[in-house]
Order: structure tokens, then C-alpha cells, then sequence
């Protein structure tokens, strides 16, 4: 069930403000999204955004939120309180009509096909984790527009989530960063997370596919009180 959530504003800072999605930000944030993403075969520019965004924008808004500089939407942390319901919705709604909507449009070609075959293999035979950890149900991820990183509008983004999630006594959250993310990766440290594992994935770097690796950091909310 999805709660109608009426804007709020929520953090202000000189001309930064972090505040919740609202329904005009949907066009800015899915632009951002296909802007910045990598992994991802590039044809069908719709079809990435709708795969990125379109769960958190229709079934859980309310946890959407965006960073705003000077008016303009520069980021968005796109959160989740409950990954197994995330994934059902994912799995069930969100990519099948994701999917069938580019093959309406006529945009899945050969390189979409590829990596959809390319994922079910590494799926069937590497153990691609998708399950939340156990007392970590949360996740969120954060993207901040090119030229806006640094500037501290992902901690303040996290900052707010955490505290959402503390509100909702959420016994924990993760994150997915992947391997090699250096920045990232001392970045959600930072935070309090720690590093659990690591699980297969598969990734579309200039026409081609490989499989990579994808770490998991997760943090108590209880601890963080």
C-alpha cells in the first residue's frame, strides 16, 4: 500500500535543501538516473530509467527524497524500508511492464537481449545475491548529478534517511557499492556501515558484458541511537 505523503521540506542550508519527492521532480530525477548510471546497456534510455526509478516513484514515494541547490534538483536518494517487499514489486510489476513497455516502443535490441541472457546466466550459475542481509531489510542508493559531488549533499541525504528509518524503529539498513568504489566505500563507512560480502553481477561497459563484483555495507539502526 502506498501512504500519500504531502511534501515536506526538511533540511535547509544556505541555498542546499534536502526534502522530500515531489511529483514534479519525477522528469529531473530520472534524468539524473540515466545521466550518471553505468552497468547498464544505454540503446533504450527509458527503459534504464524506468528500471531505476519507477518503483520508488510509484510504490514507496514517501521515502523518495531530493537534494536541491538554488531550486534545481542536482540528486536524489531513492530509499526502501522493506527490500523483500521491494523485490517482489520489482520482479512481479516494475520490470516485466519496464520491459514490455521498451518492446512496445520497439527500442529492445540485440545488446538488451544480450545482457538479459548474460543476467539470468550469472543468476543461475554464480549465485547473484538479491535477498536483503537478515535484520537489514532497508537499502536506499544516492545519485548526485556530475558536478555536484563533494559538496556533502549525499551525507546530508543519508543523514535524513537514517533518521526516517530510526522514526520507523527499521532494525537496519545496506548498501550495495561496487567493488573497487573507493570513494564510496569509505564513504558509507564513515557513516557507521560495515562490510559484509561480496556477490556477483553483471555489467555493460561499451557494448560489452563481464561479470564484476558488488559489496554489501550494512548498518544497526539501533546502534546509531
Amino acid at each position: 500500500m502506498t501512504i500519500a505523503v504531502q511534501p515536506t521540506r526538511i533540511v535547509n542550508a544556505v541555498n542546499q535543501e534536502i526534502r522530500k519527492f515531489e511529483k514534479t521532480d519525477r522528469d529531473r530525477i530520472r534524468k539524473i538516473a540515466t545521466s550518471t548510471v553505468t552497468g547498464y546497456p544505454r540503446s533504450d534510455l527509458q527503459l534504464v530509467a524506468d528500471l531505476l526509478t519507477n518503483y520508488y516513484i510509484i510504490y514507496e514515494p514517501e521515502h523518495l527524497l531530493v537534494a536541491e541547490v538554488d531550486g534545481r534538483v542536482v540528486g536524489y536518494l531513492s530509499g526502501c524500508f522493506n527490500g523483500s517487499r521491494c523485490r517482489w514489486i520489482k520482479g512481479t510489476r516494475v520490470i516485466p511492464k519496464a520491459i514490455f513497455g521498451a518492446l512496445v516502443r520497439g527500442e529492445i535490441g540485440w545488446k538488451e537481449v544480450r545482457y538479459l541472457g548474460s543476467f539470468i546466466y550469472v543468476t543461475i550459475h554464480s549465485g547473484l545475491r538479491n535477498a536483503p542481509p537478515s535484520g537489514y531489510p532497508a537499502h536506499f542508493h544516492i545519485n548526485i548529478s556530475e558536478g555536484w559531488r563533494g559538496k556533502g549533499l549525499g551525507r546530508k541525504l543519508a543523514t535524513e534517511f537514517i533518521s526516517m528509518l530510526e522514526e520507523a524503529g527499521v532494525s537496519g539498513v545496506h548498501v550495495r557499492v561496487r567493488q573497487n568504489a573507493r570513494r564510496a566505500s569509505r564513504f558509507f563507512r564513515s557513516l557507521g556501515f560495515t562490510r559484509e560480502n561480496g556477490y556477483p553481477i553483471l555489467v555493460a561497459e561499451e557494448g560489452k558484458f563481464r561479470t564484476s563484483r558488488s559489496i554489501i555495507y550494512k548498518k544497526k539502526i539501533d546502534d546509531s541511537a
